[in-house]
């Protein structure tokens, strides 16, 4: 007589989630199930591990947004970029990186929704840059932190040369891995995630 399996005896999940006890089950396209089945084949991840992932990630999806672009007003600014970058490569059928006309239209639209939604008043050093400036000058007399710190202009070009020189960093021998960031749910993982999604989507695509 065949006796029954006993608890914890059967396949182990091939996956990152365990001790799973609750059925649910529903009916979906075969186009769908053939695309569950593929990933799962490339993953080499159960079927069930899979779903599993692919539901949850539909709950965490909005807070992974949240933590990577922001509050809502730097969300709302993200979907403006876009919105407004894709509106230009529909008209011009080129892409924004790709083409120079579509670059330099896209930047000069890009000033003006930032300058109607923006504080224009006069312009005041915050207080934590003013105190981090401080700092850095005591630490290192003989520079001149408070030139570029002090200057919005100077200031924004400075960050923006930091997140290309991570991105640069990132792509080098000794650091350039793929990883697999090939989507959002991925991209947005963490930091460096969403630095290499960001290098290496510019870097490549179709030429327009």
């Amino acid at each position: 007589m065949t006796g029954k399996r006993e608890p914890g005896a059967g396949r182990k999940p091939k996956g990152e989630f365990s001790g799973k006890s609750a059925a649910f089950s529903t009916r979906i396209t075969p186009e769908l199930r053939a695309a569950l089945e593929k990933e799962s084949k490339e993953t080499g991840k159960s079927l069930s591990q899979i779903v599993e992932r692919r539901l949850r990630d539909s709950f965490d999806h909005p807070e992974r947004w949240k933590r990577a672009l922001g509050d809502k007003h730097v969300r709302a600014l993200a979907y403006a970029v876009a919105k407004i970058a894709t509106d230009l490569e529909i008209r011009t059928g080129r892409h924004w990186h790709k083409d120079a006309f579509t670059g330099s239209a896209l930047k000069a639209a890009l000033n003006i929704a930032i300058h109607y939604f923006g504080s224009w008043g006069e312009v005041r050093v915050p207080d934590r840059l003013e105190e981090q400036a401080a700092r850095m000058q005591a630490a290192s007399p003989g520079a001149d932190f408070g030139k570029f710190m002090k200057d919005p202009a100077d200031y924004g070009a400075h960050r923006a040369s930091e997140l290309v020189a991570s991105i640069k960093f990132l792509e080098t021998p000794n650091n350039f891995h793929r990883s697999g960031y090939s989507n959002d749910f991925d991209a947005f993982a963490s930091d460096a995630a969403l630095l290499e999604f960001i290098g290496s989507s510019l870097r490549q695509g179709d030429e327009q």
